[in-house]
């Protein structure tokens, strides 16, 4: 069995407790695919039933604002999953970009064909409802710091947060994600240095 698939198994059994007897069904729903450094997985307004497992590499999530500048919702790494779950529920289009940081290898299925088969299966069904709630409770506590707290304490947060990230991330996708300019988060940084 591929590496990817086997990694994904142990992931989902480990971080969401998934109970994975038929597995080689649970696999049937997915395909792989291969995404170049800055290539869009979607682009907002397109539509999309489509959730994915990110096996390498890593992603970001990002919105347009009225000015033309792209603003960071967060970013995702291996071993996440992810989609957007807004469209799944209202079936409108996807509403922000997701596009990879670095290449990328994910595991796709489409979200109506795996919900339809989860539904007469209590352990793919709590896995789902699992992923849901991990998905909803960090998107929450993420935003809650991004919206009372001031750039210092934001950065310091994402420091922690990100901590294994960081080399990975670009600076001007930092100070995107941090809400403030690049020079501004450089400043920060070297306030913070000469204090520390």
């Amino acid at each position: 069995m591929n590496q990817h698939f086997l990694k994904m198994r142990e992931t989902l059994e480990q971080r969401f407790k998934a109970e994975l007897s038929d597995w080689s069904r649970f696999i049937d729903f997915f395909h792989l695919q291969q995404l170049d450094e800055g290539e869009h997985w979607i682009k907002a307004g397109q539509s999309c039933e489509e959730f994915f497992y990110i096996a390498e590499g890593l992603v970001r999530i990002y919105y347009v604002d009225q000015e033309g500048n792209e603003v960071n919702e967060g970013f995702y790494e291996e071993g996440m999953l992810l989609g957007p779950i807004s469209s799944f529920v209202s079936g409108a289009p996807c509403p922000y970009y997701i596009q990879t940081i670095e290449p990328a290898t994910l595991l796709i299925a489409n979200y109506p064909k795996f919900h339809a088969y989860a539904l007469d299966k209590p352990e793919i069904l709590n896995f789902e409802i699992t992923f849901m709630h991990s998905l909803f409770v960090s998107n929450a506590k993420r935003d809650a710091k991004r919206l009372i707290c001031n750039g210092e304490q934001r950065y310091r947060w994402f420091c922690k947060e990100y901590q294994h990230l960081l080399d990975r991330i670009p600076q001007y996708h930092i100070a995107s994600f941090l809400g403030m300019t690049p020079v501004s988060l450089s400043r920060l940084k070297k306030n913070l240095n000469q204090t520390n």
